[in-house]
C-alpha cells in the first residue's frame, strides 16, 4: 500500500476510467428529458457532474480525463465513445445510440445501480437547474470556467492544437479549491490499491 500511495503523491491524480459509471450518469440524465438529448449538451451536463462531485467528495462519477476543447472542456473518453472511436463503443451504442441532428437517444436503459445517492442527487439537481437551456449555454458557461480559460488563447490561435488536457489539480483551482487536493490523493490510492489487489489475484473472499 505505501508504494501504491508514494507513487500517487509523485503522479497526476488521475482517476481510472469507470465504464459503466459513465453509461449510467448519461443515462440517467437520458432519462430525466425524455430519452433524448443533444450529444454536446450531455456532455456538458457530465462535466459539470464530475467537477461538481470533484469538488465536494475529492473524486469524480465517470474517472474520465478531461480536454480543453473549443467548445469547452469535454470528457475525452465519452466523447470518444459517442463518436464511435472508442474501443468499447459497442458496449455504449447497445444503450445509447446516435441519432441524427446531432442528438443521442437511449436504446436500452442502462440502469443505475452503480451510482451512489450523492451522484444521483448531483445529476438530478443539474438537470433541474438546467431544464430549458440550449447545448450552446452551457459551452457559454463553461468557457468561464478558469481551467478552460487558461487554454482559450491556444485554441483560437490558428495553427494551433485544438485539444489540451486538464488535470483534475486545474480543476479545483479553478474552484478554489485547492484544499481538496489530498482528498483527491486519498481517493486516487485507494482506487489504484484495489485495482492491484484485483491483478495479483489477493480479492479477500
Amino acid at each position: 500500500m505505501f508504494s501504491v500511495l508514494l507513487g500517487v503523491s509523485m503522479a497526476s491524480l488521475d482517476f481510472q476510467f469507470r465504464f459503466d459509471k459513465a453509461l449510467q450518469a448519461a443515462g440517467l440524465f437520458l432519462r430525466l428529458n425524455g430519452g433524448r438529448l443533444k450529444s454536446l449538451k450531455l456532455l456538458k451536463l457530465l462535466y459539470l457532474a464530475d467537477r461538481e462531485s470533484l469538488a465536494v467528495e475529492g473524486d469524480t462519477i465517470t474517472g474520465d480525463r478531461v480536454r480543453a476543447m473549443p467548445k469547452g472542456p469535454v470528457l475525452s473518453t465519452v466523447y470518444n465513445l459517442i463518436k464511435g472511436s472508442d474501443s468499447q463503443s459497442h458496449r455504449w451504442h447497445r444503450y445509447i445510440k446516435k441519432g441524427e441532428d446531432d442528438f443521442v437517444f437511449m436504446a436500452e436503459d442502462p440502469g443505475t445501480e452503480d451510482l451512489c445517492r450523492f451522484e444521483k442527487e448531483i445529476i438530478e439537481r443539474l438537470d433541474e437547474q438546467c431544464k430549458g437551456t440550449q447545448a450552446i449555454d452551457l459551452v457559454n458557461l463553461t468557457h468561464t470556467f478558469p481551467e478552460w480559460k487558461k487554454y482559450e488563447e491556444r485554441l483560437k490561435t490558428p495553427g494551433m492544437k485544438k485539444s489540451y488536457p486538464i488535470s483534475n489539480e486545474e480543476i479545483l483551482e479553478g474552484m478554489n479549491k485547492m484544499d481538496m487536493i489530498e482528498r483527491v490523493r486519498e481517493s486516487v490510492a485507494a482506487e489504484r490499491f484495489h485495482r492491484e489487489l484485483f491483478r495479483n489475484g489477493t480479492r479477500s473472499v
